[in-house]
Protein backbone atom coordinates (compact mmCIF):
# COMPACT_ATOMS: atom_id res chain seq x y z
CA UNK A 1 0.00 0.00 0.00
CA UNK A 2 2.42 2.30 1.02
CA UNK A 3 4.43 2.11 -2.19
CA UNK A 4 1.55 2.04 -4.31
CA UNK A 5 0.91 5.67 -2.69
CA UNK A 6 3.92 6.69 -3.08
CA UNK A 7 4.35 6.23 -6.64
CA UNK A 8 0.78 8.28 -7.13
CA UNK A 9 2.78 11.24 -5.43
CA UNK A 10 4.48 13.33 -8.05
CA UNK A 11 8.18 14.19 -6.97
CA UNK A 12 7.07 17.76 -5.40
CA UNK A 13 4.76 15.95 -3.43
CA UNK A 14 6.81 13.55 -2.95
CA UNK A 15 9.74 16.03 -1.20
CA UNK A 16 6.82 17.50 0.64
CA UNK A 17 5.65 14.56 2.30
CA UNK A 18 9.42 13.48 3.44
CA UNK A 19 9.95 16.50 4.77
CA UNK A 20 6.67 16.54 6.71
CA UNK A 21 8.02 12.92 7.78
CA UNK A 22 11.09 14.06 8.84
CA UNK A 23 9.62 16.74 11.12
CA UNK A 24 7.01 14.42 12.43
CA UNK A 25 9.66 12.16 13.59
CA UNK A 26 11.77 14.74 15.14
CA UNK A 27 8.65 16.11 17.02
CA UNK A 28 8.75 14.01 19.87
CA UNK A 29 11.72 12.73 22.27
CA UNK A 30 12.54 10.28 23.04
CA UNK A 31 12.72 8.78 19.55
CA UNK A 32 12.14 4.98 19.22
CA UNK A 33 13.32 2.13 17.30
CA UNK A 34 10.29 2.04 15.13
CA UNK A 35 10.25 5.72 14.58
CA UNK A 36 14.12 5.56 13.01
CA UNK A 37 13.34 2.49 10.90
CA UNK A 38 10.02 4.02 10.11
CA UNK A 39 12.50 7.44 8.77
CA UNK A 40 15.36 5.86 7.24
CA UNK A 41 12.50 3.75 5.07
CA UNK A 42 10.52 6.83 4.25
CA UNK A 43 14.18 8.56 3.14
CA UNK A 44 14.96 5.19 1.06
CA UNK A 45 11.41 5.37 -0.22
CA UNK A 46 11.07 9.20 -1.04
CA UNK A 47 14.67 10.04 -2.15
CA UNK A 48 16.12 7.05 -3.30
CA UNK A 49 18.50 4.63 -2.55
CA UNK A 50 21.57 6.64 -3.51
CA UNK A 51 21.10 7.92 0.07
CA UNK A 52 24.00 6.03 1.88
CA UNK A 53 24.80 8.72 4.89
CA UNK A 54 21.40 9.50 6.94
CA UNK A 55 22.76 12.12 8.87
CA UNK A 56 24.22 14.49 5.88
CA UNK A 57 20.72 14.16 4.43
CA UNK A 58 19.18 15.04 7.33
CA UNK A 59 21.40 17.90 8.09
CA UNK A 60 20.66 19.39 4.34
CA UNK A 61 19.63 23.10 4.83
CA UNK A 62 16.60 22.21 2.84
CA UNK A 63 15.07 20.16 5.14
CA UNK A 64 14.92 22.56 7.69
CA UNK A 65 13.50 24.50 5.77
CA UNK A 66 9.25 25.51 6.92
CA UNK A 67 6.80 23.46 5.24
CA UNK A 68 4.77 25.48 2.59
CA UNK A 69 1.28 24.97 1.50
CA UNK A 70 1.44 21.89 -0.58
CA UNK A 71 -1.15 23.33 -3.96
CA UNK A 72 -2.71 21.61 -6.64
CA UNK A 73 -2.37 18.29 -4.56
CA UNK A 74 -5.57 16.02 -5.09
CA UNK A 75 -7.47 15.02 -2.31
CA UNK A 76 -6.66 11.42 -2.49
CA UNK A 77 -3.10 12.18 -2.66
CA UNK A 78 -4.06 15.33 0.38
CA UNK A 79 -5.63 12.38 2.03
CA UNK A 80 -3.14 9.90 1.78
CA UNK A 81 -0.27 12.17 2.77
CA UNK A 82 -2.41 12.96 6.18
CA UNK A 83 -2.84 8.91 6.95
CA UNK A 84 0.87 8.38 6.09
CA UNK A 85 1.46 11.59 8.43
CA UNK A 86 -0.52 9.92 11.36
CA UNK A 87 0.42 6.56 11.09
CA UNK A 88 3.98 8.14 11.90
CA UNK A 89 2.77 10.13 14.59
CA UNK A 90 1.31 7.18 15.96
CA UNK A 91 3.71 4.51 15.42
CA UNK A 92 5.42 5.06 18.93
CA UNK A 93 2.05 4.14 20.70
CA UNK A 94 2.37 7.94 21.98
CA UNK A 95 0.63 11.10 20.33
CA UNK A 96 2.28 14.25 22.45
CA UNK A 97 1.31 17.64 22.20
CA UNK A 98 4.18 18.75 19.38
CA UNK A 99 3.16 15.97 17.30
CA UNK A 100 -0.62 17.21 17.76
CA UNK A 101 0.39 20.45 16.90
CA UNK A 102 2.70 19.93 13.72
CA UNK A 103 -0.10 17.67 12.57
CA UNK A 104 -2.65 20.71 12.47
CA UNK A 105 -0.01 22.53 10.92
CA UNK A 106 0.26 20.17 8.16
CA UNK A 107 -3.11 19.87 7.23
CA UNK A 108 -3.28 23.07 7.06
CA UNK A 109 -1.34 23.58 4.56
CA UNK A 110 -2.79 20.51 2.55
CA UNK A 111 -5.92 22.90 2.90
CA UNK A 112 -8.29 20.54 5.23
CA UNK A 113 -10.76 23.00 7.17
CA UNK A 114 -10.69 22.82 11.07
CA UNK A 115 -13.27 20.24 11.66
CA UNK A 116 -11.47 17.95 9.04
CA UNK A 117 -8.74 18.42 11.47
CA UNK A 118 -9.74 18.28 14.57
CA UNK A 119 -11.72 14.78 13.06
CA UNK A 120 -7.91 13.53 11.92
CA UNK A 121 -6.55 14.70 15.37
CA UNK A 122 -9.07 12.46 17.23
CA UNK A 123 -8.43 9.38 14.77
CA UNK A 124 -5.01 9.68 15.51
CA UNK A 125 -4.71 9.41 18.83
CA UNK A 126 -6.86 6.47 19.40
CA UNK A 127 -4.34 4.99 16.89
CA UNK A 128 -1.82 5.37 19.21
CA UNK A 129 -4.17 3.76 21.66
CA UNK A 130 -4.19 1.00 19.26
CA UNK A 131 -0.77 0.61 18.34
CA UNK A 132 -0.25 0.31 21.90
CA UNK A 133 -2.97 -2.62 22.29
CA UNK A 134 -1.17 -4.07 19.37
CA UNK A 135 2.03 -4.04 21.16
CA UNK A 136 0.46 -5.93 24.39
CA UNK A 137 -1.26 -8.36 22.92
CA UNK A 138 2.38 -9.17 20.51
CA UNK A 139 4.08 -9.43 24.14
CA UNK A 140 1.25 -11.55 25.66
CA UNK A 141 0.58 -14.02 22.32
CA UNK A 142 4.86 -14.40 21.89
CA UNK A 143 4.72 -15.49 26.20
CA UNK A 144 1.94 -18.28 25.05
CA UNK A 145 3.49 -19.28 21.22
CA UNK A 146 6.53 -20.16 22.77
CA UNK A 147 4.77 -22.17 25.69
CA UNK A 148 3.31 -24.03 22.97
CA UNK A 149 6.30 -24.42 20.78
CA UNK A 150 8.25 -25.58 24.36
CA UNK A 151 5.63 -28.51 24.84
CA UNK A 152 6.12 -29.54 21.37
CA UNK A 153 9.92 -30.03 21.85
CA UNK A 154 9.00 -31.64 25.01
CA UNK A 155 6.75 -34.14 23.61
CA UNK A 156 9.21 -35.03 20.74
CA UNK A 157 12.37 -35.67 22.89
Amino acid sequence: MRRHMINQLNLKERQWLLKAIIKMVLADTPIVKEEIEELKESILLYAGKEVKNFKEFLSRPEIRLPLRPLSNASYDDAFNILIELARIAAIDCRFVEEEEALLKEILSLLDFDDKAIEKVVNWTKRLAVINEEEQKLKQELKAHFQGIQQQVLVTKS
